[in-house]
């Protein structure tokens, strides 16, 4: 129990002015030991308060240290595929994809590059890890154009009359009638930035960017922008009745290359060509002292290449030997072959009036017109062909063939009338790649003799004249469809 004496008034008022809880206070910590229970409870609070800072500022640090690594790792994947895309432009046939690789002066590495190649396009995916952060990248590459046997800007028509071996087709528009039966041993595949109608039996795949219509098989897998028309589905009134052994896919987006505006401006700094024509001895000279590879040789307006004798038969560059390979009958062009890798271009058309083939392995020419490419019947061609203009060949009923790669803007209307000759056929060997994008002169009034397709053509892919020109062609090469990061799950 507490007293309280009051001595004097001030004594009173000084007791009335001071709290309770501030005496007992005093009381307290006038008490030996009082203060600790508050000194740690002050220390306990300080540090939680540190540590929570320090775990911050060491959580701040770490993750800094991880978007580094993230950034390393994403931009070391997007050096897995500028890798791979070197690769490919120099031989566009690869496809091995690439193992664990380090490059010098960056930290980590590469853990693999995979390619995997569709109908239109070639996807790259890179795998990357920098200190145990990994990062993936993906791109899909539209095919370059002379990796088809066949690709065009235009439409391709009535192409019964066809023959395709050992490559692909492309249009970037229609695709009508396609009537030609591949062998077993024959796989291509279809694609048209259209649609696309197929007769007879396909081994490969087709892929429309339209609507697919399938009157005879498909072996492989349909895909289509639009609506696949087959197994007794019905069109306008018309039933397909075709079918289809793979997968089908519908109402899928698909992107679709470009073609290349004037596919001769990256040669017009090649060695001039003063004349509108020349022999193949002359261009073949030329080639010899270019003194470069591929030597460049570079026409401003029209070029004509003939034998430079009597087409009855063919000598000069044969083989380096000089022997005759010619059986003359008139029409009946000699084959001449040519040495070396070269590039033959000329902002106008380009027409080449005999045949003319490769020595032996490791020889490649191309020829790639700024306009129309015109080729004569009973010829055998052995390159890469290219034109910004309409493809054509003349005389009716004589039989040609392409070994290589064809790639033209349009191709010329097939001639009907040329049909009913027997033996009326014309080959293509190679990468016929026609892309319409015409500089055709018809105007709906094509001569007899214009723009014409007279006879069959068969065009059997190259592989290896492809390969040997590919590091050094630069129309339509390996465009870039989509660029993403990836999942690290494949």
């Amino acid at each position: 129990m507490l007293e309280f004496k009051v001595n004097r008034i001030s004594d009173l008022v000084v007791e009335k002015k001071s709290p309770q809880p501030a005496r007992i206070l005093r009381f307290l910590w006038c008490r030996r030991g009082s203060a600790l229970p508050v000194v740690l409870l002050v220390t306990i609070v300080l540090s939680l308060l540190g540590a929570g800072l320090l775990n911050l500022a060491l959580s701040e640090r770490q993750g800094a240290a991880n978007e580094v690594k993230i950034t390393q790792a994403t931009y070391l994947a997007e050096a897995g595929i500028n890798l791979a895309l070197a690769r490919l432009r120099q031989d566009p046939g690869w496809r091995n994809g690439m193992g664990q690789t380090s490059l010098p002066g960056v930290q980590g590495y590469i853990q693999r590059v995979d390619i995997s190649q569709q109908v239109l396009s070639y996807r790259l995916r890179s795998l990357a890890q920098v200190g145990g952060v990994q990062r993936a990248v993906e791109v899909d590459l539209a095919r370059p154009l002379y990796t088809f046997a066949l690709a065009t800007a235009g439409d391709l028509d009535k192409q019964d009359k066809l023959i395709i071996s050992g490559g692909d087709i492309l249009a970037l528009r229609d695709i009508n009638n396609l009537k030609v039966v591949f062998g077993e041993d024959n796989i291509i595949n279809v694609a048209a930035g259209g649609n696309l109608t197929v007769n007879g039996t396909l081994q490969g795949s087709a892929v429309a960017g339209g609507d697919l219509y399938v009157k005879g098989t498909i072996k492989g897998d349909a895909t289509a922008g639009g609506v696949i028309y087959s197994n007794g589905k019905t069109y306008r009134g018309q039933s397909y009745n075709g079918k289809i052994y793979g997968n089908k896919f519908e109402g899928v987006s698909l992107p679709f290359p470009s073609f290349p505006d004037n596919p001769d401006a990256p040669y017009t700094g090649g060695l001039s060509l003063t004349k509108d024509t020349y022999t193949i001895d002359e261009i073949q000279a030329m080639v010899n002292n270019a003194g470069m590879t591929p030597a460049i040789l570079y026409r401003q307006g029209d070029l004509t290449i003939t034998a430079g004798h009597d087409n009855d038969n063919g000598n000069g560059n044969d083989r380096g030997n000089g022997n005759s390979n010619g059986n003359g009958n008139g029409n009946d062009h000699g084959t001449l072959y040519y040495n070396g890798i070269a590039i033959i271009a000329a902002s106008g058309s380009i027409t080449l009036e005999t045949s003319l083939l490769p020595a032996s392995g490791g020889n490649a020419w191309a020829f790639i017109a700024g306009g129309d490419l015109n080729i004569s019947g009973g010829t055998s061609l052995g390159g890469v062909f290219i034109d910004g203009g309409t493809f054509s060949k003349s005389d009716r009923g004589q039989e040609s063939t392409i070994n290589g790669s064809l790639v033209t803007r349009y191709v010329g209307a097939i001639d009907e009338g040329s049909y009913d000759t027997p033996g009326s056929n014309q080959e293509i060997n190679g990468n016929d790649n026609s892309n319409g994008n015409g500089q055709g002169n018809g105007n709906g009034k094509d001569k007899d003799n214009d723009h014409k397709i007279k006879g069959k053509i068969r065009i059997n892919y190259d592989q290896d004249l492809v390969r040997f020109l590919a590091p050094y062609l630069r129309q339509g090469n390996w465009q870039i469809l989509s660029w993403r990061g990836a999942s690290l799950e494949q």
